[in-house]
């Protein structure tokens, strides 16, 4: 029984000696930044003279909420969310990886590798990429090809049309993610489930959304917590295609952070923000929770 208890004792040890490495950096990196944000975010800290700043209580979250801007913000950044992560993301992810569970592995194999790429490509050649595609003076590639066929060109970063494009672009980036999960979810559900849907003859879209989307809850949980907090961060990406423009159409939380900081220098509006952006994607991700009943 002794020599039972020293070797539990000791792989528990050996486990909390693994992991003090990992809390140290989640410490570091994570935690600490996250709560001098929220004591600058009271405070009325500037770029001009970081050194000297005074306790203003919740005056910088008074005036975010009584402006306009910040509110159309907010705005921008639901729509950006619920569009590009929920249901270009997070559905059509499910769907896709699906759809490639019906084919053959090789081509599975392709098609995924394929997919993979535009999540490991950097943001910031992932906006050239696109926003040479999109381009409409100069003419991008898309423009290019429509002007071929007798269509005349079309400015994918107006006013108009801005917020779709980097939606698109967004979803083009972390597809790749989300189809990688469901792909291991999907894999993960016992084989005679979906065998026996095929003895009662289940169409496959029958087969996908009455039983397999049902058996996926704690893969769409993980997903849409990882795809919630990657796009409340999304940045270089916005910032390289349209920098929140024109005329801050696409300006998401995290530009007019940036702009708040870096073209302003008040630190503590800015701080306020990301306290903000944390709270909201704190208070999106518990509701996920609430409306997914995982078991």
């Amino acid at each position: 029984m002794n020599e039972l208890t020293r070797k539990y004792n000791f792989k528990k040890n050996a486990i909390f000696l693994i992991l003090v490495p990992s809390f140290i950096y989640l410490i570091i990196f994570f935690i600490y930044p996250i709560i001098l944000s929220i004591k600058y975010s009271f405070t009325n800290i500037s770029l001009y003279d970081i050194s000297h700043y005074s306790f203003v209580g919740f005056h910088n979250f008074e005036n975010l909420f009584s402006s306009s801007e910040f509110l159309r913000s907010v705005y921008i950044t639901i729509v950006f969310l619920v569009v590009s992560a929920i249901f270009g993301q997070m559905f059509m992810g499910s769907i896709i990886a699906y759809l490639l569970t019906l084919t053959k592995k090789y081509f599975r194999l392709v098609v995924t590798t394929i997919i993979l790429i535009a999540w490991a490509t950097p943001q910031v050649t992932a906006g050239i990429m696109w926003y040479s595609t999109l381009s409409y003076i100069p003419g991008g590639t898309i423009n290019y090809i429509l002007n071929h066929i007798g269509v005349a060109s079309i400015n994918f970063l107006s006013t108009k049309f801005a917020l779709y494009s980097i939606i698109i672009a967004n979803i083009w980036i972390g597809l790749g993610f989300s189809v990688l999960i469901f792909l291991g979810g999907i894999q993960g559900i016992d084989p005679s489930l979906i065998k026996s849907s095929y003895i009662d003859g289940a169409s496959p879209f029958r087969r996908f959304f009455s039983i397999i989307f049902p058996l996926l809850k704690k893969t769409i949980v993980t997903d849409l917590l990882l795809i919630t907090l990657f796009t409340f961060g999304t940045f270089t990406l916005i910032y390289v295609l349209t920098a929140g423009g024109p005329a801050r159409a696409t300006n998401l939380l995290t530009i007019y952070q940036y702009n708040t900081a870096f073209s302003v220098f008040s630190l503590g509006p800015a701080n306020a923000i990301g306290v903000i952006i944390i709270l909201m994607a704190l208070g999106i991700s518990l509701i996920y929770l609430k409306i997914i009943q995982v078991d």
